[in-house]
């Protein structure tokens, strides 16, 4: 597994990364996530060794991470690494053969991911040729070439069309199926709830928020429901025991905030005014939740 224990790194007077904890186990998908700024970056670099913590310690099986051998690991960084003149699958095959595969085992996989990314009619066009789409997907090919155990991602699905983000998510979670450890930096929120087994929320170099998703769901759980009518529906912000959260035409996002009314009994006194054509229970998103936090984080830090 990946154990991450107080990191800490400094540029200059900046604190980038602040006493940073956590652990990926084989098979898990661990979420990065932050605003920008926060420190996600720094701390990618240091699970790949190209920067070293100030403090604390970064292991693999137990191993310093600096110890370990680069070829266990596998990166797509967010700034795109290509040598634009090289033809793309000479450039593949160099990549296979920097991480210590065999020219024909590099090649046989460069097809195969090529093949798999709708590129294969690719090979021989010059990297500067293709569409920034088509770059992001050879800069995937060029983290999961070699088979890594540890695939550490940032921003993937950025630059790609619905369907080529559809073919990107089948292949991390077959990577996942694997036993690999992956750990994802994205801003896409809904990315992060559908492949993430646990987060971690940066700000400014700090976490300010860890678990796996349903636990982070439950803790911000609001008594919050959606209702939506084809009627007037501005009444209800008479209602004292609710709160309006959103609120549109004919539509609204309600609260329960008095123990004196419950959802049944909010339910019935809407269906003697108007007709109700939903009335749903609303989870917090994990983008609902990251806005509130981080806003807050910045009003404590102005005071």
């Amino acid at each position: 597994m990946v154990e991450v224990t107080k990191i800490k790194k400094a540029f200059d007077v900046h604190l980038a990364v602040d006493d940073l904890s956590f652990m990926v186990k084989p098979g898990e998908i661990f979420g990065l996530l932050g605003p920008n700024g926060a420190g996600k970056t720094t701390t990618l670099r240091m699970l790949m060794n190209i920067l070293r913590p100030d403090e604390g310690e970064i292991l693999y099986k137990d191993i310093p991470r600096s110890k370990v051998s680069r070829k266990l690991f596998g990166y797509l960084p967010e700034e795109r690494g290509l040598y634009q003149p090289a033809r793309v699958l000479d450039f593949l095959i160099y990549i296979g053969l920097l991480n210590k595969l065999s020219k024909h085992r590099a090649e046989v996989e460069a097809i195969r991911y090529l093949d798999k990314l709708a590129l294969v009619g690719y090979t021989r066009h010059r990297i500067d040729q293709l569409s920034k789409g088509m770059q992001q997907k050879i800069q995937f090919i060029t983290a999961i070439l070699h088979d890594p155990e540890v695939l550490i991602l940032d921003e993937p699905f950025v630059g790609l069309d619905p369907v080529n983000q559809i073919i990107l998510r089948d292949l991390i979670q077959q990577h996942k199926s694997e036993g690999k450890i992956i750990i994802l930096s994205t801003h896409q929120m809904d990315e992060v709830e559908r492949h993430c087994d646990h987060i971690c929320l940066l700000n400014q170099g700090r976490n300010i928020l860890q678990g796996t998703i349903q636990q982070i769901k439950s803790r911000f759980r609001e008594d919050a429901y959606y209702i939506e009518s084809e009627e007037d529906i501005s009444f209800i912000r008479d209602i004292k025991a609710v709160k309006i959260l959103e609120e549109h035409n004919r539509s609204c996002k309600i609260a329960i905030n008095s123990k004196d009314i419950t959802k049944e009994k909010l339910l019935q006194s809407l269906i003697e005014k108007i007709n109700i054509k939903k009335f749903i229970k609303v989870e917090p998103t994990l983008n609902d939740i990251f806005i509130k936090l981080v806003q807050k984080e910045e009003v404590v830090e102005k005071k």
